[in-house]
């Protein structure tokens, strides 16, 4: 009887451990099966400034209310994603491409002139500061801050994220809007008509098209 008694008390020890190390060993692979689930994957992609634009506008108020808006190069960059957000990165610009696309001009008002003007010191200055740049800081949901620099001035700015695509080509496409003070980049001209008021909001619709690195 005391054979049996120690036989039943061992078999139900063995079940006990055995059941322990069985609920140990699910236990930690569930804990790594979430852990995977938690890393979102890293990438970097190589921004291609052919297929990438930025359309400006830029307007006045007053007696004489107009706007003008256009597009403008990009020359090439670089973003680092985190699952489907944006990490880090960077984006430079051509200064020299300013291209208006409205109407609002006539023959004693041509698309020229306003082409030479914003390209003159008293805008953007392209000559001397041909290259614009946006480097990425720190982002925040579908905000992504960072350092825009203007004519060598560097003054931190806010990217609104509109939208991100993944495409069938494995391109990634990437559009926000920037609205930026331009007082704060030197270019500070003024309207020549006492009544109208240039605009200090310069609004910046980007679209960034990049491939994987």
């Amino acid at each position: 009887m005391k054979k049996n008694t120690l036989l039943i008390a061992a078999i139900s020890v063995s079940v006990a451990l055995a059941s322990c190390a069985g609920g140990g060993e699910t236990a930690e692979v569930a804990s790594e099966e979430n852990t995977t689930e938690m890393v979102a994957e890293t990438a970097t992609w190589t921004v291609d400034g052919e297929k990438s634009n930025i359309r400006w506008t830029g307007g006045t108020a007053g007696a004489t209310v107009y706007s003008h808006f256009g597009d403008i190069n990009v020359n090439g960059g670089s973003i680092t994603t985190e699952g489907d957000k944006i990490a880090t990165g960077n984006f430079a610009v051509d200064m020299t491409s300013i291209a208006p696309k409205d109407n609002g001009y006539s023959e004693e008002s041509p698309m020229e002139n306003l082409v030479g003007h914003l390209a003159s010191p008293e805008f953007f200055n392209s000559k001397d500061f041909p290259e614009s740049s946006f480097e990425i800081t720190s982002a925040e949901g579908m905000k992504v801050m960072g350092n825009l620099t203007i004519r060598g001035n560097s003054n931190a700015e806010t990217i609104e994220i509109t939208n991100m695509t993944m495409n069938e080509d494995g391109t990634m496409t990437a559009t926000g809007t920037l609205v930026f003070d331009r007082q704060k980049y030197d270019v500070a001209w003024e309207h020549f008509l006492k009544d109208t008021v240039l605009s200090d909001d310069i609004k910046l619709e980007i679209t960034l098209v990049a491939k994987k690195a």
